[in-house]
Formats: C-alpha cells, structure tokens, sequence
C-alpha cells in the first residue's frame, strides 16, 4: 500500500511538474513576444464583429510579421455603444504594459494621451494636428505619431459634389452622434458654416444617441424637406450606416459621407481618404516601433490618395440622374 501511495504521489509530482514547466515555458515564450494594445473604436475582433479598419490594421501587420499568438499579443478593448468608457478602457489598457498603443478614433486617441506620457501611441484618427492632440506633424513632441488624416478640409468638398448630383441643393442635414470627439465636432462645424457661406446652403445639426434616433431623424428630414444629410464619422455612425443608408433611401433622402464603406453600404456618395492605404500607414508604424524605432525619429504623414464611391443602386431607387462626369471621377461605381 506505500508502494501504491508512493506511486501515486510521485504521479501527481510528475504531473505538477510538467504543468509547472508548461506554464514556465508558456511564460517564457510570452515574454518573448512583442505586445500591442488597441483601443478600438467600436468592437475588437469577435462575436460582436470588429470594424473594417481593425481587420485592415491586423491584416497589415500579419503581412509585416506580426502573427498574433507566434510574434505578437494583442490587447484589444472597445467601449461597444458605451462610449462614457472610452478614458477607462484606455487606462486598463495601460496597465497591460503593452510595447505600442494604436487608437483608431480621435476619442480613443486622446483618452490614450492622457493614461500614458511613455508608451508610444500609433493614431489613425482624424486631423490629430487640429484636433490639438499634437502640435507639430514633422516633429513629434508627444508620445504619439501615426497618421495624420485630413477629414475637416474635404468637408467643403463633399457638399460641392452634392451640389453637383442634386438639381436643387439648399437644405442640408447634417448627421452625428455620441463617440463623436467635440474638437472634431467644433471643427467640422466651422468647415461646413464655411462651404455654406461659399455655396448659398443652409444646415442644421442633428445627434442620434441611439439605432431608434435613426428613423426618427430621417422621418423629419423628409418632412422638413431637408436636400441632403451630410453623415459625420464616428464610432456610431460606422456601426449602424446599414440602419442609416436603409432609413435614408426609405424617406428618400441623398446621403454622402467620407468613408467608401458607407456607400457599399447604401449611402448615395462618399468621398474621403482611402482607408486601406491609411491601415497600411498605421501598421508601418507600429511594425517601426515594435522593432525599437524612437517616436521622435518618426513624423506624422498625412495621406493624400482620396477616393469617390457612388452607388448608383441608391441614386436610382430615388430617382437621380448622376451627371456622366461624376461617374467618370469616380473611384468605385456600385450597381
């Protein structure tokens, strides 16, 4: 029976013992891997489905090197709909000790900012230099760097090609919402106050805080006789512009937008910055500073290839005729 007891003891031993090694060896080869956190702007990769952009930046990286699981951890947290989270979700982020933050949302970027002074912080997010989180492009005096997108210059531009598609262009909406920084905010405002001003439009501001806002909101476009609603980016407008292209062609409101996405979606026209080549960008960085380049040594670089989407799908249901020279201009033509 001591035999026996003996026998079983030195097992269980033996099996402790490899698990312990397992782990250590678990441990070890962590430890060996480079580590990277991302304060998604909506959903991280999973059940809840991850935004075009986060699949873009991992793909990016993968062809970089950067496996998750061989070469790399990831950290990923989203706020989901609860964008109040955003400045916790960036400080439990940082308790990680993660090699390089990336945030794709002026939201998450500034909330990044303010839970580390150190750790390097790869942005995608709209114009970082007029949104005040930065004060120099060619030279990073902060712990952030990345890509500098110029979403507030093209405001102007997006109502002229409306102006262009509508046979009457005077009343425009203007569509945000929760998870919308309130810099960009001010900002797009001022660019919008000013095309109008150039243009002879009126607008107004509407918020939806909610997927049941989206309806409501384009039942009073309708009514009002509203020419056109201008979608402002953000965490929500992204996650429901399925919702939004469906309410706007139900109440038969022209829609344009700054991302492609939005207009496979539905929406009528985008015109904006191409956001694959901008993912590309944002993953040369980070691959830069995994690999142990200083943030000083690497300027913010803002893309120039800018890309059209028309869905003429959309235009036809509500009985617009796009001039030939726009859809000549276009990038991508959806039928």
């Amino acid at each position: 029976m001591r035999r026996r007891e003996f026998s079983v003891g030195s097992v269980l031993w033996a099996v402790l013992m490899l698990a312990a090694s397992g782990n250590e060896a678990i441990a070890q080869k962590n430890a060996a891997l480079k580590r990277l956190g991302i304060l998604a702007p909506l959903n991280c990769p999973g059940p809840g489905g991850p935004t075009r952009a986060t699949i873009n930046l991992l793909q990016a990286l993968a062809e970089r090197g950067w496996i998750e699981g061989k070469t790399l951890i990831i950290d990923c947290v989203a706020p989901g709909n609860n964008f109040e989270q955003v400045p916790a979700l960036a400080a439990e982020l940082v308790t990680r000790k993660p090699d390089v933050l990336f945030g794709g949302s002026t939201q998450a970027i500034r909330a990044l900012k303010q839970a580390t002074a150190k750790i390097p912080i790869v942005t995608a997010a709209s114009d970082p230099l007029r949104s005040r989180i930065v004060t120099n492009l060619a030279h990073p005096d902060a712990n952030v760097t990345g890509v500098a997108p110029m979403s507030f210059e093209l405001a102007a531009k997006r109502t002229e090609l409306l102006r262009d598609l509508l046979p009457r262009f005077a009343r425009l909406a203007v569509i945000s919402s929760i998870g919308a920084d309130p810099t960009d905010q001010e900002h797009m405002q001022a660019d919008i106050n000013a095309a109008g001003r150039a243009l002879g439009f009126s607008w107004e501001m509407f918020y939806a805080t909610a997927i049941a806002d989206i309806d409501e909101i384009f039942e009073r476009l309708d009514a009002e006789g509203f020419d056109a609603a201008y979608i402002w980016p953000s965490p929500f407008t992204y996650g429901y512009r399925l919702w939004i292209a469906a309410a706007a062609l139900t109440h038969r409101v022209p829609t344009i937008s700054e991302r492609s996405d939005d207009a496979r979606a539905g929406v009528l026209l985008s015109y904006g910055l191409d956001d694959i080549r901008i993912q590309q960008s944002a993953a040369d960085y980070v691959d830069k500073l995994l690999r142990g380049a200083k943030i000083s040594d690497l300027p913010l670089q803002q893309p120039t290839k800018l890309e059209m989407v028309i869905n003429l799908k959309t235009a036809k249901a509500l009985g617009l005729d796009v001039p030939a020279a726009l859809l000549a201009r276009a990038d991508e033509v959806i039928e």
